[in-house]
């Protein structure tokens, strides 16, 4: 709806959309819509499937609830000597994002990104905040 009545296009601070094409040929849209939304959303296109979605709600400033559950899993990480979740994770997401903000200031230009060609397997336990 704010799309369509032509309202995300006014309220949008400086809004981006990054194209991310994996190895695996697994297309995806990275939109930056600051001011339009400050939570995380997801939407992808699943063949033979109605379009899937979710919000993950980000609480207000301050983000105590956010903070306390990462600040759990780095005193996790120090008593057990062993990282909460593979490390891959957070090299893919961080390098993703690098790539997409070094292209927009090489006037958009499409990276090859070596340094992500990285293996990652999902963690059996999920670490969702549970604090």
């Amino acid at each position: 709806e704010m799309v369509a009545s032509g309202e995300a296009r006014k309220l949008a601070k400086n809004p981006a959309a990054y194209f991310i094409e994996r190895n695996d040929g697994l297309r995806t849209t990275l939109l930056m819509l600051n001011g339009v939304q400050s939570d995380y959303t997801f939407a992808a296109k699943v063949k033979g499937m109605d379009i899937q979605s979710t919000q993950f709600f980000l609480s207000p400033v301050p983000n105590v609830t956010y903070s306390a559950c990462l600040v759990s899993k780095i005193e996790e990480m120090f008593r057990t000597g062993v990282a909460p979740y593979p490390v891959e994770r957070t090299l893919i997401v961080s390098g993703a994002l690098e790539s997409c903000l070094t292209s927009k200031i090489q006037n958009h230009a499409r990276l090859g990104t070596p340094h992500l060609n990285v293996r990652y397997q999902a963690p059996k336990h999920v670490n969702h905040a549970r604090e």
